[in-house]
Order: C-alpha cells, then sequence, then structure tokens
C-alpha cells in the first residue's frame, strides 16, 4: 500500500488515528489547511490576554501598573516567538502548540499577580482563571497528547494556586473545582473533537485522491485501449485520425511540416490464406514491432490502418530524409525472412510497398488530401511490381 493508500472502507468520524506512515503528510496537511487559522488563534489569545489589564485594573487595582508591564513583556516574547515558529520554524507540533504554551506561562503570571495583591475581590477574581483552559483548548488542532498535557499542566497550576489563595481551606477549593471541572472536561472534549475533525477530513481527502487517481487511472487505460490496436499494439484507426488532424493543424500554425507514409504488406492474402490466420497474425505483430522500433525516439508515430495496412506519421520536413527512412523500413522487413512461397512473384519471403509524402507538397488543402495523395503512391508502388516506395514530388 502506497503512502496516499487506504483501505476501501469508510473513515469512521470518531476516534480515527492516522497511521505512522501518513505522519509526513498529515503535518503538511496541517500545515497548508489550518496553519493561518493557528496564527490567527495566537494573536487571539494575545489580544484576550491583553484585554484582561483592564479587569485587572478593576479587581486588584494595586497591581495594576505590574499587569499592564507583565503583560506587554509577556505579549512581546510572544509575539517573537510566532515570528520564528510560524515563520522560520514551521513545525507542525510547535504551531498546534504554541498557544496553550504559552497559556501556561501566563496562567503563572497572573497567579502571581493575584499573590502579590492585598485586594478583596482575589476570591471572585479567581473564576476567571477558567478562560486560560477556554482558550488552550479551543486553537489544537494536531496533537491530541499535547493538548491534553497543556491542560493538565493549566489545571494543576490554577488548583495549586487557588488552594494557596483559600489558606488551604477545603470548601471554597471544592466549590471551585466542582465548577472548573466541567469547563475543563468540555474544553477538553472540544479540542479532541476539533483535532479528531482534522484527522477525518485528512483521511477523506486522502480518500477522495485515491479515487480520483484511480479514477484517471482507468480513464487513461480505457483512452489507450480505446486508441491502441488488440493485435499489434500500435496505434489505431481511430488514434490516426486524431493524430493526423493535429499534425495538420499544428502545421498550420507554426509552418512546420511533417510527412506521411502509407505501408502495405506485399501479397497478404495468399500468405494468410495458405499459412493461417494464426500465423497472419503473427505476421502483422513482427511487422509491427520491426517498423515501431525504427521510428521510436519522437521520430514517428506508427498506426495499423486496416487489414494489412499500416501509416506512419513522422517529423521529418525534407524528401531526402523521407526517402532514406522509407528505404530503412522497406529493407528491415525484408531481412526479417519471413518466409513467403505462395506470391506470384519470384521473391520468396515477406515484403512492404510504401507510399511517401511530405504535408509540403503543393495542392493540399486539408489533412484528407494528404492522405488521399499517400494512398494513391501506395497504389503506384504496388501498380510497378510492389516492394518499393514511391515517393511524392514537391518544393521547397
Amino acid at each position: 500500500m502506497s503512502a496516499f493508500e487506504l483501505d476501501s472502507a469508510p473513515v469512521r468520524q470518531y476516534g480515527r488515528s492516522i497511521p505512522a506512515h501518513l505522519q509526513a503528510p498529515f503535518k503538511r496537511y496541517v500545515e497548508q489547511h489550518y496553519g493561518g487559522f493557528l496564527l490567527a488563534i495566537n494573536f487571539i489569545a494575545m489580544i484576550a490576554y491583553d484585554l484582561y489589564v483592564f479587569a485587572d485594573a478593576l479587581l486588584i487595582p494595586d497591581m495594576a501598573l505590574e499587569s499592564l508591564l507583565l503583560r506587554g513583556g509577556l505579549s512581546l516574547i510572544g509575539l517573537v516567538n510566532i515570528y520564528i515558529v510560524f515563520r522560520h520554524s514551521r513545525n507542525v507540533l510547535l504551531m498546534d502548540m504554541l498557544m496553550p504554551l504559552h497559556d501556561i506561562v501566563s496562567t503563572i503570571a497572573w497567579f502571581e499577580l493575584l499573590k502579590r495583591s492585598s485586594s478583596p475581590d482575589i476570591h471572585t477574581f479567581l473564576y476567571a482563571s477558567v478562560v486560560f483552559i477556554i482558550l488552550a483548548n479551543l486553537g489544537a488542532r494536531y496533537s491530541l497528547r499535547g493538548i491534553v498535557l497543556c491542560s493538565l499542566t493549566i489545571s494543576a497550576i490554577i488548583l495549586y494556586n487557588v488552594s494557596l489563595l483559600h489558606d488551604g481551606q477545603s470548601k471554597p477549593v471544592l466549590v471551585f473545582a466542582i465548577a472548573y471541572l466541567p469547563v475543563l472536561l468540555f474544553s477538553l472534549f472540544i479540542s479532541w473533537t476539533n483535532i479528531n475533525g482534522v484527522r477525518v477530513a485528512f483521511l477523506n481527502d486522502l480518500e477522495k485522491k485515491r479515487q480520483r487517481d484511480e479514477l484517471a487511472e482507468l480513464n487513461l487505460r480505457l483512452e489507450t485501449l480505446a486508441s491502441t490496436d488488440a493485435l499489434t499494439d500500435v496505434g489505431n484507426r481511430r488514434a490516426f485520425d486524431l493524430s493526423l488532424e493535429k499534425h495538420w493543424n499544428q502545421m498550420r500554425l507554426d509552418g512546420r511540416h511533417f510527412s506521411l507514409l502509407l505501408v502495405d504488406i506485399d501479397y497478404f492474402k495468399p500468405f494468410n490464406d495458405h499459412y493461417g490466420h494464426l500465423a497472419g497474425d503473427q505476421c502483422l505483430r513482427k511487422v509491427a514491432s520491426c517498423m515501431g522500433n525504427s521510428v521510436r525516439n519522437g521520430q514517428g508515430q506508427l498506426f495499423r490502418y486496416g487489414g494489412e495496412e499500416f501509416v506512419i506519421l513522422l517529423h521529418i520536413e525534407h524528401d531526402d530524409e523521407l526517402s532514406a527512412l522509407a528505404e530503412r523500413l522497406r529493407e528491415q522487413v525484408a531481412s526479417l525472412g519471413i518466409e513467403h512461397l505462395h506470391r506470384p512473384d519470384t521473391l520468396r519471403h515477406l515484403t512492404i510497398s510504401l507510399g511517401a509524402i511530405t504535408s509540403a507538397t503543393p495542392g493540399l488543402l486539408h489533412a484528407h488530401d494528404l492522405l488521399a495523395q499517400c494512398d494513391r503512391l501506395l497504389y503506384q508502388a504496388k501498380q510497378q511490381g510492389r516492394n518499393r516506395i514511391c515517393l511524392g514530388e514537391h518544393t521547397h
């Protein structure tokens, strides 16, 4: 199974984990789709944290100046951290956990202000500490383990300091814990839901990509089958018609001419009649393979035109090159030495006849004119005794 393949079963909506071999693409997915959100949530949390300076001024006025300086200093450090993590590090875990880690430091700093204040509203103000656990849990999108550890750390800091500020009195601490615990559990549930939603979205995205790739591969195979001759494994008549039209239109755009070769296996019908259809099919495959090997490396395209006829589109503009290639094809097919004892001439092996023409031939108005002229040249080659080439005359 490749790195982007999943089983065909539907992705479960809850409790979905990411397999080890998908961790790297999952990190890229989170960075691509949620990097902007994680950056924004850091700024939102920082703004919310800084706005609490007004609450400090109201409820612990004796710490108002210290609160302003402390929050300003921590915000400056936070901005530097955000720049380093999101601009340079690009570590997904750090991007996800930066705000909760800032939250831990902010929680400690805030309680230090409370412990140094003599305000009578401290015990009431303690309940505002739930904002730290809420902010920490709302932003996580990648690491469930990381946010759980951060949440437990923040909770331990809060409960420990609440106990200190109540001088170890169990009743007010218990009341606070009863109010705090549902907030902790609910915010953790929100974190789990968000992180799991990202995982499910990632796995569903992979599944859709796999299905698209399979469909594209299937379409490519169908297209190949539709454009390939099953017997000889070269292009079929349909593929030739499309390719000829494409070459013609391209020539009209850029002025670069091309050539056409129409090939016929000499006396193929008596060969097929006397040696049998299986031998005839094998003969067609050998001839196609021989000619295909001669026009590879981008020099041309070979198609089965029908029956024992083949056609070749060539990136050749000059008649001397075309004549040389056509002669080479004729000689190479003859050198196959395929026995043909039932032809009416004196030869005893298989040969081919060829009509050859370039698109620079005067009087050609359409692509089918080129094909018709090439067909006439092939007919002339056959009339002149076969096993020969008839080349169209043109000027440059």
